[in-house]
C-alpha cells in the first residue's frame, strides 16, 4: 500500500530570490497578516472602512473588485460597492484596485502596476518581468532603487510608486493605507493577493494600520497536493480547501486521482476502477472554476508507472509492485487512461508516478513512451524519484522524494528538480525554522494524512502545517516570533461552505475494539490486511492509527473495558488540530516502568512521564511532583489555562505548574505502560467536574488491577506451553520463528509461510497434559478457520475444537476435554491475504 506512505498533503513550491525580512522599528512592527509580508512600513493611524466605502477599479479589474467586495461584506458586514471605468477620485474610506486597466494607468504616469514607465514607449514597463513564474534573481529594490539585502524592506512612505518593483513580478503588489487603500499590482493575481492581505488586516477589529506594503512571492510556485484515491474527499470540501489554499497565498492544487486503490475519475471504459465515489467531469470543472477564481491552479497526477493495481495487474520488479510496461497491451491501456482524462484539465503540468520504481531497460522504456505521450509544448509530465534517476529525455519535471543526497544525484542540470520535506503522520518538524534554499526549481513537504480518513479530520490535520508552509514559501526568512498570534487573528478564510462545520476539539479513545473504516473515503484494505491498525475517536473523528509493526497492543483488559498497551517505539498517530488553552485531558494511566514516555506530544511540547512523574514538557518542562505507582491504575485529568496547567490525581487536585503549551494532539506514545479512556476537550473543566468524572467510573474489577498481576491480560494459571519446544509448517522469514509464539513477549510473533494453505504450529508440552483452556492472539494475519489438535506421539491428531469463523484479535477458546502431549493450531483458512501469526500460544491444565 505505498499510497498511503505518500497520501495527503504534500506542498510545493518554486523557489525565487527575495531581500530578507527583519525586524522592524515601533512603526514597522509586523501587522498580522499570514504569509508575513516581505516588506512593511508603518504609518501613524489607521483605516476603517463605512457605510459609504467603494471599490473602484479600472474595467481590466472589474472581476478582482467584484470578488474584494464581496469578501469585505463578509469580514466587515458592510455592503462595498464597485465602481468601475471612469473612476471618481478617491475619499476616505475607498479601496483603490490599480491593474493595467485600472486607475492612474496611463502612459506617462508613474506605473503602480509595475516599475516605471519608458517614454519611449508607453507600453512598456521597466523593471523586472518574470513571465515563468520566477521571482527576480537580484532581489526587490527600496525606496531608492536600491537591492535590499539586510533587514525587512524599506516600503517607504506613502504617495508615489517611484522605486516600485513588487508589483512588476507575477502575483507582486503594493499596497498604501492611509484615509483611503491603494493596491496596485501588474497582474489579476497580485490583486488578488492585495485584497487578501487587505482582509487579513481588517480582522483585527474592523480596522487596518496606516503605512505601506510592498509584497511579493518568494516562491512562484507554492502547491498543495491531495490524494483522493486513498480519501475521497467531496467537491464541495475540494472547494474549500482551494478558498483557504488562496486566503494563505498557495496557488496550486495537485490531486493525486488513481493509485493502488481506485481511479476516482469516471468513464465507462474504466468502470472496474472506478468506485462508487469518484469525479465526473462536470464536478472537475466545477472545481477548477473555483480555483480560477481564485487564482490557483488544478493539477491532476494518474499514476501510470507505480500504484497501478486499480487499472492494471502488477509485477515485481526487485523490491517493488510495478506495472509490467514491456507489455505492449499494457501500456496502450495506460494510455488510453491519460487519453482519456488529462484533457479534462488545463493545467500546464500532469503527474505521472515514481519513474525509478524499476530499473529494468524494458520497463524504462515503456515509462519513457508514456511521458513521451503526454509532453506538448504546454504540457510537461511530473516524475516522482526515490533513489535514483534514470536517463530521460524530454522536459519533465523531476519530484525528488528521496534523501538530500539522492536530490544531490537527480540534480543533473538537464531536468527541473522538487526536493521533499518529509514528514510523519503530523509533520514530525517544525517548518517555521526551515530556512529553504533561495535556488532551485522547487521544494515539497509530504505530510500523511490519508489514515485519518475523513476529511474534516485530515482538514485538522492540514490547518496548521499548510500556514506555516505557506509562510515560508511566500516570505523565507520572516520571524517565526508571533506567528500563532497572527494565524488566530486572521482566522479561516471567508467564502467557505455554509454546511462545513467547525473543527471540534473533542476526542475519545477506549480501546474497546479495533477500528476498521469502511467506504469508499478510506482504503479499508489496508486495515483488514493488517497494515494499518487504528482505535476509532468515539467523538471527534480523529482515528488513532499506528502501522502494524509499530502499533500498541490492543486491545488488553482495562480500567473501563479495553485498553492499549505501548512500550518502547509503539504510539498512535493522532495528528488532531491543536489548540491553545484552555483544553482539558483525562485518562486512565497504568504505568509499568520508569523510564521516560509521552502521553500525548506535538512537535516540541508534550505531556510526560520521567521517573514515574508527570511532567508538562513545552519552552520549559515542569514536573508536578506526583510519582505513578506501578502496575496500578491511576485517573490523570490536566486542566491547562493561559495562566498555568493543573494536575488531577484520581479526583482531586495535586499540583499546579506555570507553564502553557498548545494541546498536544500529535501522537500517543511511546510510553511504557497503557492508557484507557483517554478523553481531549477544548475547555477547561472545574474542579467539580473533574471530581464527577472520576466518580462516575465504575470500580475496578479486583483481578485487572492488583499490582501483584504484572500482566493483567494474561490469564493467572501456569502456561503449559511457554517455553517448550515447538514447530511449524513454515516461517515467512528470520526472526518470526515458532518459538516466538510461545517465549511469552507480546512484542514478537510466529509468521507462517505467505499465502498458503494450510499451516500449522506445534508445541511439545513435554508429557501428557490434561487440557482445558488454549488461548490464542493474533497479529493482524489471523486465520479465519482452524481446529486445536491434540496428540500423544506427535503424529496421530484428534481434534479438539475446531474454529469455523476465526475474527482475529484474541482467541480464548475455554471448556476444552483433552489429554495430550502434543498441541497443534491447523490453520485451514488465512482470514487476510497474507498468512498465519501469533503473538502468543498459550495453553492451560484443568
Amino acid at each position: 500500500m505505498r499510497s498511503l506512505t505518500a497520501a495527503l498533503a504534500v506542498v510545493l513550491v518554486v523557489a525565487t530570490a527575495a531581500a530578507p525580512a527583519g525586524a522592524g522599528t515601533r512603526e514597522d512592527t509586523l501587522p498580522a497578516v499570514v504569509p508575513a509580508p516581505a516588506g512593511w512600513a508603518g504609518g501613524e493611524g489607521s483605516f476603517r472602512p463605512g457605510r459609504d466605502s467603494r471599490v473602484l477599479a479600472g474595467e481590466g479589474s472589474r472581476e478582482e473588485a467584484e470578488r474584494l467586495a464581496a469578501d469585505l461584506r463578509e469580514v466587515t458586514g458592510l455592503p462595498v460597492p464597485v465602481v468601475v471605468g471612469g473612476t471618481p477620485e478617491p475619499v476616505a474610506g475607498d479601496v483603490v484596485l490599480t491593474g493595467r486597466d485600472g486607475p492612474g494607468d496611463r502612459p506617462g504616469d508613474q506605473a503602480a502596476a509595475g516599475g516605471r514607465r519608458n517614454p519611449e514607449d508607453p507600453e512598456a514597463v521597466e523593471g523586472p518581468q518574470v513571465p515563468d513564474g520566477r521571482g527576480n534573481a537580484e532581489g526587490p529594490q527600496n525606496a531608492e532603487g536600491q537591492g535590499s539585502t539586510e533587514g525587512r524592506r524599506n516600503a517607504g512612505g506613502a504617495g508615489g510608486a517611484e522605486g516600485l518593483e513588487s508589483a512588476g513580478v507575477p502575483e507582486g503588489y503594493r499596497m498604501e493605507l492611509g484615509a483611503h487603500v491603494e493596491i496596485a499590482a501588474s497582474t489579476p493575481a497580485g490583486l488578488f493577493y492585495g485584497g487578501r492581505t487587505l482582509l487579513q488586516l481588517l480582522r483585527a477589529g474592523g480596522e487596518a494600520p496606516y503605512g505601506r506594503l510592498e509584497d511579493r512571492p518568494e516562491a512562484g510556485s507554492r502547491m498543495v497536493v491531495l490524494d483522493v484515491q486513498g480519501g475521497f474527499w467531496p467537491v464541495a470540501r475540494i472547494e474549500d480547501l482551494v478558498r483557504r489554499m488562496s486566503w494563505l497565498k498557495l496557488n496550486t492544487l495537485y490531486l493525486r486521482l488513481s493509485g493502488d486503490a481506485a481511479l476516482r475519475l469516471h468513464d465507462p471504459a474504466f468502470a472496474g476502477a472506478v468506485p462508487g465515489l469518484r469525479y465526473t467531469r462536470s464536478d472537475i470543472e466545477a472545481v477548477q472554476a473555483t480555483a480560477r477564481r481564485h487564482h490557483v491552479t488544478v493539477v491532476p497526477e494518474i499514476d501510470v508507472l507505480g500504484d497501478t493495481a486499480a487499472l492494471t495487474p502488477s509485477r515485481r520488479c526487485a523490491a517493488e509492485l510495478v506495472p509490467d510496461l514491456a507489455d505492449p497491451e499494457v501500456r496502450r491501456r495506460l494510455t488510453a487512461v491519460l487519453d482519456a482524462f488529462t484533457g479534462w484539465f488545463d493545467a500546464p503540468l500532469v503527474g505521472l508516478g515514481r519513474i525509478d520504481a524499476c530499473d529494468e531497460p524494458e520497463w524504462l522504456e515503456g515509462a519513457a513512451e508514456l511521458a513521451g505521450h503526454v509532453e506538448t509544448p504546454d504540457r510537461r509530465p511530473v516524475l516522482r524519484v526515490r533513489d535514483r534517476l534514470p536517463a530521460l529525455d524530454g522536459r519533465p519535471v523531476i519530484l525528488n522524494e528521496g534523501s538530500p543526497e539522492t536530490g544531490a544525484i537527480v540534480r543533473n542540470g538537464r531536468h527541473d528538480v522538487i526536493d521533499a520535506f518529509p514528514a510523519a503522520g503530523s509533520h514530525a518538524g517544525d517548518l517555521l525554522a526551515w530556512t529553504p534554499e533561495a535556488e532551485g526549481f522547487g521544494r515539497a513537504l509530504i505530510a500523511d494524512t490519508a489514515v485519518f480518513g475523513d476529511p474534516g479530520a485530515a482538514e485538522a490535520v492540514l490547518a496548521g502545517l499548510r500556514a506555516e508552509f505557506a509562510e515560508r514559501a511566500w516570505n523565507r526568512l520572516s520571524p517565526a516570533e508571533g506567528f500563532a498570534d497572527r494565524l488566530h487573528t486572521v482566522g479561516d478564510a471567508p467564502g467557505l461552505s455554509p454546511e462545513e462545520p467547525a473543527v471540534r476539539v473533542e476526542h475519545r479513545y477506549t480501546f474497546d475494539t479495533l477500528h476498521v473504516p469502511e467506504g469508499d473515503t478510506h482504503v479499508p484494505a489496508a486495515w483488514r490486511d493488517g497494515l494499518l491498525v487504528t482505535a476509532a475517536d468515539g467523538t471527534g473523528g480523529v482515528h488513532a492509527t499506528a502501522a502494524a509493526d509499530g502499533a500498541p497492543r490492543f486491545p488488553v483488559p482495562g480500567r473501563v473495558g479495553g485498553a492499549a498497551r505501548f512500550g518502547e517505539g509503539r504510539r498512535f498517530v493522532l495528528g488532531a488540530a491543536s489548540k491553545s488553552p484552555p483544553w482539558t485531558v483525562s485518562m486512565w494511566v497504568r504505568s509499568e516502568d520508569r523510564a521516560r514516555g509521552v502521553l500525548l506530544g506535538r512537535l516540541d511540547r508534550a505531556i510526560v512521564v520521567d521517573g514515574g512523574e508527570v511532567a508538562v514538557s513545552g519552552a520549559r518542562e515542569f514536573s508536578f511532583g506526583h510519582r505513578l505507582p506501578l502496575n496500578r491504575w491511576t485517573h490523570l485529568v490536566l486542566v491547562a489555562d493561559p495562566r498555568g496547567t493543573t494536575l488531577y490525581v484520581n479526583g482531586r487536585r495535586t499540583g499546579r505548574v506555570p507553564e502553557v503549551i498548545d494541546l498536544p494532539t500529535g501522537s500517543m506514545g511511546p510510553f511504557g505502560g497503557a492508557l484507557d479512556e483517554v478523553v481531549m476537550s477544548g475547555r477547561a473543566l472545574t474542579a467539580a467536574q473533574v471530581a464527577a468524572v472520576y466518580a462516575a467510573i465504575p470500580d475496578p474489577v479486583p483481578d485487572r488491577s492488583a499490582a501483584s498481576d504484572p500482566e493483567p491480560d494474561r490469564p493467572a494459571a501456569a502456561d503449559l506451553a511457554r517455553g517448550r519446544p515447538v514447530t511449524a509448517s513454515g516461517v515467512e522469514a528470520a526472526g518470526l520463528g515458532p518459538e516466538k509464539a510461545v517465549d511469552g513477549d507480546p512484542e514478537t510473533r510466529w509468521a507462517s509461510a505467505l499465502k498458503v494453505d494450510p499451516q500449522w504450529i506445534r508445541v511439545d508440552l513435554g508429557a501428557p497434559r490434561d487440557i482445558a483452556r488454549v488461548v490464542l492472539r493474533w497479529e493482524r494475519a489471523y486465520g479465519s478457520r482452524y481446529r486445536i489438535e491434540g496428540s500423544a506421539d506427535g503424529v496421530s491428531w484428534t481434534r479438539i475444537r475446531e474454529v469455523a469463523d476465526g475474527n482475529g484479535e484474541v482467541d480464548d477458546l475455554r471448556d476444552l476435554s483433552a489429554t495430550a502431549r502434543y498441541i497443534r493450531v491447523y490453520g485451514m483458512k488465512r482470514g487476510t491475504k497474507w498468512g498465519y501469526s501469533l503473538k502468543d500460544l498459550a495453553v492451560y491444565g484443568g
